[in-house]
């Protein structure tokens, strides 16, 4: 059996981690340009229903952005005899998503800096 991986990436490097048990934590430390993504990329993934990445928290400059994980996007790549399966299909991308059950890819655009990203956010929302 082959552990499954992710791949964190921005526009200025990846890290590449194998989640060897049940349980993982990732600390990862990547440079980000000032208008930037971060891609998490679950890949090996088996068809074992409890093999899940959940996204719980991000900080950059220090700063938990706890509430912008929900703005991000994932985009699953599924298995084809499962998906062949299913009726009715199920979407191409999933937001707010925050647990891959799937290989896929996880996208979040990044604004630097963070606190500014932050404000505008609030700023402009029509709540």
């Amino acid at each position: 059996m082959t552990a499954p991986t992710c791949s964190i990436r921005s526009y200025m490097g990846m890290k590449e981690f194998v989640l060897k048990s049940k349980h993982n934590e990732i600390d990862c430390e990547l440079e980000l340009l000032d208008n930037d993504f971060i891609h998490l990329q679950f890949t090996n993934k088996d068809d074992t229903d409890d093999n899940v990445i959940i996204i719980q928290k991000i900080v950059i400059d220090e700063i938990d952005i706890q509430h912008f994980i929900y703005k991000g996007s994932f985009e699953p790549a599924y298995n084809i005899d499962w998906f062949n399966k299913q009726d009715p299909k199920p979407p191409s991308i999933y937001s707010p998503c925050t647990e891959l059950r799937h290989n896929g890819t996880w996208k979040l655009k990044i604004k630097k800096p963070i606190w500014k990203m932050m404000l505008e956010n609030w700023m402009n929302d029509e709540r």
